[in-house]
């Protein structure tokens, strides 16, 4: 491999140190409240490193955080055509297994210090998209509040499932929630 490749794949080591870093900090306190120091000392980086790299600590937590939109469209890009599904999609199991795999920096962005912003965030894009597919025509009222519902009550399903250490496996969790989607979905549709 060329220098070019080599020093590709030490950048992309590196933002992956600082963003485990950031992670863990996470866990244990608000954004606000972490320093560069701290941060470029978990990840074993000089603060020079951090800043060649990120303007501050908000950056490398809205680059993070980005991360994690784009996989959710992902996610959402497969999941909405089996919206009229009677099982579970593949798509939605696929989540659960990208959350089980990925489950510290979801319990750490969607947890207490986490950024609310961010959280309302990612419930917008479901909530459009959902309701994007299920009524082009852009819904009544009552057709947003039911969408409302069911993202919400996704939203505090997982967090529920997060913060108690996961007991149910994730087919049963895609299970669930698949039961909580279609139910809404069922009366969203009867509206049409």
């Amino acid at each position: 491999m060329n220098s070019k490749g080599e020093a590709n794949r030490s950048v992309r080591a590196t933002r992956r140190r600082l963003c485990d870093a950031l992670v863990s900090l996470l866990v244990q306190k608000p954004v606000r409240d972490i320093t560069v120091r701290e941060l470029t000392r978990l990840a074993r980086v000089s603060r020079g490193t951090f800043y060649f790299h990120y303007r501050d600590i908000y950056e490398l937590l809205d680059r993070l955080e980005q991360e994690q939109v784009d996989q959710l469209n992902l996610f959402m890009d497969a999941l909405l055509p089996r919206l009229d599904s009677d099982t579970t999609p593949k798509a939605l199991l696929a989540l659960f297994e990208y959350l089980d795999q990925n489950d510290a920096i979801c319990a750490a962005l969607l947890g207490p210090n986490g950024d609310p912003a961010f959280v309302q965030r990612l419930q917008t894009v479901i909530s459009e998209r959902c309701l994007g597919y299920m009524a082009p025509d852009g819904g009544t009222a009552r057709q947003h509040y039911l969408t409302s519902f069911a993202v919400q009550g996704c939203f505090g399903a997982i967090g529920l499932w997060l913060q108690k250490q996961k007991p149910e496996s994730v087919e049963q969790m895609a299970e669930i929630t698949w039961q909580g989607i279609r139910a809404v979905q069922r009366q969203i549709a009867a509206e049409e």
